[in-house]
C-alpha cells in the first residue's frame, strides 16, 4: 500500500467516523430538546392555573356581579371600624421598624 492509498483510506475512515459522530450528536441534541420540552410542559402544567374560556357575555355578567359586590361592600363599610383598623396597622408597623423614625409620624 502506498502512502497516498493510506491517506485516502484514513480520510475515508475519518469521514465515516465524523459522520457517525455528527449523527449521534444530532440525535442526542434532538432527544435533549424533546426531553426539555416535556419537562417544561410538566412544569407549566404544575405551576400554571389556566382560566376557563368565557364568552364576552359570561365575562360581562361576572364583571357586573363584581361591581355590584364592590358597591355594596363600599356602602356597608363602617367608617369607625376602618379608622380603628388604620390606626392599629400604623401603630403595629411603627413598632416593628428597625429605624427609630416612625413610618407614620403622629400629627
Amino acid at each position: 500500500m502506498t502512502v497516498e492509498e493510506l491517506k485516502v483510506l484514513m480520510n475515508s475512515v475519518f469521514d465515516e467516523r465524523i459522520s457517525a459522530m455528527k449523527a449521534s450528536l444530532l440525535q442526542e441534541i434532538a432527544d435533549l430538546i424533546e426531553s426539555k420540552g416535556k419537562r417544561d410542559r410538566v412544569l407549566i402544567d404544575q405551576n400554571t392555573h389556566v382560566l376557563p374560556e368565557r364568552t364576552k357575555e359570561e365575562q360581562r355578567e361576572i364583571n357586573q356581579a363584581l361591581i355590584q359586590w364592590y358597591r355594596k361592600w363600599a356602602e356597608e363599610g363602617d367608617e369607625e371600624e376602618q379608622r380603628e383598623t388604620l390606626e392599629y396597622l400604623q401603630k403595629a408597623l411603627d413598632e416593628d421598624r428597625l429605624s427609630n423614625r416612625p413610618l407614620f409620624p403622629q400629627r
